[in-house]
């Protein structure tokens, strides 16, 4: 599947460029298959839309595109096997969909925002095949990243393909106990719930996302294909929650397949800090640039961590209330912002070759560029300058040869990284206040 994920989005890349072939592609998905019109055209425009089809869904849609075109590099036979091949030639779309507003019958209500039933593997099928039932990248476990050959990061469901496997071999074999499903109904301004003895609606234009259960919804998926009436059922937890509190209920959900520590902070935002660092990730300068899991992956050109951040800010910043939460987001902001864009090129960009002789690109550095931010926001209050924020970091010494840093850094790994943390943050106070006198 890596390897299809590769070369899919080149080959959508050039068929973007070409109108004709992309009606070509499809026709031939609604005539052999009766995928509605549109389907394509929205994987053309949003790569990731390829990711939300189900398996017999992905392949017939590569086997289209090769039917079409001809390249060779999206022959399916490179990617799937004969039997999943054949699978999506006989596939046809199931017509038989549901539209908003939808109403679940025989719901027990057991809060004033949540909601308990049951429902049949079928129709569960039904609401993720139409749509309905969505993958909220913001309330569900880490995603897997790529970056494209566009230099765009995209993310797709991170699926355990083992685990579906064995779930759907359970349940063939009637061995799979029903379990609950959390979904949650988006506060958002357009969604909306009505319940009335017993019923629950759905409002058109709602937004409901899969909170926990993904493994067990692609392998009940993967068993309406091969079994139409295949007989099962789930217990269903339905909530009507804002993003934040879907969040918080996912990391408190943690229980049998353990997240990432980091993710967990990110989603609960507990602290000040934290929420700050939350807040910081959307400004230009750190978007997608802050991991929101604790290792950081090389290839995705990423400045630092979730926890190191937002624990440096608690530590640092020590925020103790709303003002201060929005008042210190404003200073890091500010630094943030300058900083990236004068540092570019050495923290992300060449990030890897500085890191063989410099210290100054190393993701647990930014408790002492958290450091500086203090320190100047002390001295001269959110209207700092930001040309001392340059001449600040051009007075430290960073080479790895040379600086008191190595001594601090050399211990990684062998000593307790919290009191690596502390010996960075201790080392920056003293050169900072030696800089700012």
């Amino acid at each position: 599947m890596n390897q299809i994920n590769e070369i899919l989005n080149d080959v959508l890349s050039e068929i973007a460029k070409d109108v004709h072939q992309q009606r070509k592609i499809t026709d031939y998905l609604y005539e052999n298959h009766k995928i509605p019109h549109g389907t394509f055209q929205e994987i053309v425009v949003n790569n990731e839309q390829f990711f939300n089809l189900s398996e017999v869904e992905q392949v017939a849609v590569v086997n289209g595109i090769y039917q079409v075109t001809n390249f060779d590099q999206i022959n399916p036979k490179n990617f799937y096997s004969n039997k999943e091949i054949k699978t999506a030639e006989n596939y046809v779309y199931n017509e038989d969909l549901i539209e908003l507003p939808y109403t679940l019958e025989g719901v027990l209500k057991a809060g004033p925002y949540d909601y308990v039933t049951v429902i049949s593997y079928n129709e569960l099928a039904k609401l993720w095949n139409s749509g309905i039932l969505t993958y909220n990248f913001q309330t569900q476990r880490l995603s897997k990243k790529k970056m494209n050959s566009k230099g765009e990061i995209t993310e797709r469901p991170d699926i355990n393909k083992k685990s579906v496997k064995n779930i759907v071999r359970l349940m063939k074999e009637g061995k799979y106990n029903p379990s609950t499903i959390l979904l949650n109904v988006l506060v958002d301004g357009k969604s909306y719930i009505e319940y009335d003895n017993g019923n629950l609606t759905i409002g058109e234009g709602s937004t409901v996302n899969l909170i926990d259960g993904m493994h067990r919804v692609q392998a009940i998926l993967d068993v309406i294909e091969e079994e139409p009436n295949f007989e099962g059922y789930m217990y269903l937890d339905i909530k009507h929650y804002p993003i934040e509190k879907a969040q918080q209920l996912l990391a408190i959900t943690n229980t049998v397949n353990k997240f990432d520590k980091t993710l967990v902070k990110h989603y609960m935002a507990e602290s000040y800090g934290e929420q700050i660092a939350k807040d910081l990730m959307n400004i230009p300068e750190l978007n997608k640039r802050i991991s929101i899991k604790t290792t950081l992956d090389k290839k995705l050109k990423l400045l630092t961590n979730f926890a190191i951040l937002s624990e440096s800010i608690d530590t640092i910043f020590e925020p103790k209330n709303a003002k201060d939460r929005f008042d210190h987001f404003e200073v890091l902001k500010k630094f943030y912002g300058y900083f990236v864009s004068t540092y570019h090129d050495e923290l992300l960009e060449n990030k890897d070759e500085l890191l063989k002789t410099s210290w100054f690109p190393h993701h647990n550095l930014h408790v002492g560029f958290v450091v500086i931010a203090k320190k100047l926001y002390d001295k001269y209050g959110k209207d700092f300058p930001v040309d001392e924020i340059v001449r600040i970091i051009e007075n430290i010494d960073f080479n790895k040869e040379t600086s008191s840093l190595t001594e601090i850094m050399g211990g990684q790994g062998k000593v307790n990284s919290n009191r690596v943390k502390r010996e960075i943050k201790k080392f920056f106070e003293e050169k900072v206040d030696e800089l700012l006198k």
